[in-house]
């Protein structure tokens, strides 16, 4: 059963008597609640958790999964030059965090470079479907269950990685700001941290309320058969992107955030050289801790006209 389903429910008599402004105004309070960056609404925190944990669990295929072979085939190559712009010789022996690893294609990805991988995720489902991916390599593995707001009592030792990775992730958490500030902690002096986050300007405030409109409608659908006929429509009948849609509609907590927010956020942090990667509307965003080293210095990729890689999937 849908947590949604019982609230909506209850209060769907009021929202029919409504006025359209009330509503509006209803929506926009709500959404206010669930995208704070400081503490979500624990109610869209919980939700969210589970929609992941569903996600890893019982979608693994999809459009740019391990399961497609194009993504499959070129996930080193999007990795380094796409994503962070440093060579593929930076990689071999690093240590790097997967902070949010779902079904563990970036730790695959950054495994097959050389890496050693600690990978994190909240949800048991993107665990083992990442222990499950990375069996096939040698570099060192460790998997660690929680959510990124406590990941410093995991590290009572300080011990901090030569790359700290979060693809899509941090935007979902019930506190941004926790999750950020302890993600960065775990950055290496002269380390990287590497994050995609959804973008601002990649849609309007007025687009964003109603996507959430769509999202709690899609939560009040009581069973996987109805959620499943809703994501199939959407996709045109396609079912390689049911996993896609499913990362659109199904989390309620889908924070979008300015690139200027970002920057200074990571430089409070002790972070120099905010770089976007990608010439994108999304934030495709690489730091330094405190200062590059000479040695990296030599390993970026300069590329000022890098476009995402995700454009050749159309939804």
């Amino acid at each position: 059963m849908s947590l949604l389903g019982p609230i909506y429910k209850r209060y769907k008599f009021l929202l029919n008597k409504a006025d359209k402004k009330d509503v509006d105004a209803l929506y926009m309070l709500l959404y206010n609640q669930v995208h704070n960056l400081d503490q979500a609404l624990p109610l869209a925190t919980a939700q969210t958790i589970g929609t992941f944990g569903f996600q890893w669990g019982e979608l693994q295929e999809g459009e740019a999964m391990l399961s497609d072979p194009w993504f499959k085939e070129n996930v080193t190559k999007l990795i380094s030059e796409n994503e962070t712009l440093l060579k593929k010789d930076w990689f071999k022996g690093k240590d790097i965090m997967d902070c949010g690893c779902g079904g563990g294609r970036w730790s695959y990805g950054l495994a097959k470079l050389g890496a050693n991988i600690t990978a994190v995720d909240i949800n048991e489902s993107a665990i083992e479907a990442t222990k499950s991916v990375l069996s096939e390599f040698s570099v060192k593995k460790q998997f660690i269950q929680t959510p990124l707001e406590q990941l410093s009592s995991f590290f009572p030792d300080g011990k901090q990685f030569d790359m700290v990775w979060s693809w899509g992730v941090i935007h979902h958490c019930g506190s941004f700001t926790k999750a950020l500030a302890e993600v960065a902690a775990r950055v290496k002096e002269g380390g990287f941290i590497y994050m995609y986050l959804y973008g601002r300007e990649s849609l309007s405030f007025d687009e964003d309320i109603q996507l959430f409109r769509n999202r709690v409608y899609y939560n009040t659908l009581p069973s996987w058969k109805e959620k499943e006929a809703f994501l199939l429509e959407k996709a045109h009948g396609d079912k390689t992107k049911v996993h896609q849609y499913h990362d659109i509609f199904a989390p309620l907590l889908n924070r979008r955030l300015d690139f200027s927010y970002m920057k200074k956020a990571l430089e409070d942090l002790g972070f120099t050289d905010v770089t976007r990667t990608t010439k994108s509307p999304e934030l495709f965003i690489r730091a330094v801790k405190t200062k590059m080293k000479k040695e990296d210095e030599e390993m970026i990729i300069h590329n000022d006209n890098n476009l995402p890689w995700i454009n050749r999937y159309s939804m």
